[in-house]
């Protein structure tokens, strides 16, 4: 990988949960299976997404709309494309699980992208 690319695509930690992110059309972009994983701790995370997008009509519409499939690395350092969101997409996303870690990773979001604004 360049360093143009490492500089653009930063692994960040949640509550010791890994999240994926690149820098895409200017802004970060998160793996929102990633957060998924960590809000849910779902074994299969990628099939919780799936389900909630079925179950809740209007979250799947507004995710298949906004948000895009960007390359990222698995653990594996493989890129796959996966599904990612922006902050405000996150937060459409967060408000559709109920789970007991949604305030405290709004409150990390903020502050990882307050430290993007500082930059």
């Amino acid at each position: 990988m360049n360093d143009k690319n490492t500089k653009h695509n930063k692994l960040v930690i949640f509550q010791s949960k890994k999240i994926r992110r690149i820098w895409f059309k200017d802004e970060w972009y998160y793996s929102l299976v990633d957060i998924i994983k960590a809000l849910t701790e779902s074994i299969n995370p990628t099939d919780y997404l799936k389900k909630l997008r079925k179950r809740d009509i209007e979250l799947g519409s507004y995710l298949g709309t906004n948000c895009p499939h960007v390359e990222m690395l698995t653990e594996t350092v493989k890129k796959r494309k996966v599904l990612a969101g922006n902050a405000k997409d996150v937060f459409r996303l967060i408000q559709s699980v109920p789970s007991k870690n949604a305030e405290p990773f709004k409150r990390w979001l903020a502050k990882v992208g307050k430290e993007r604004i500082r930059r």
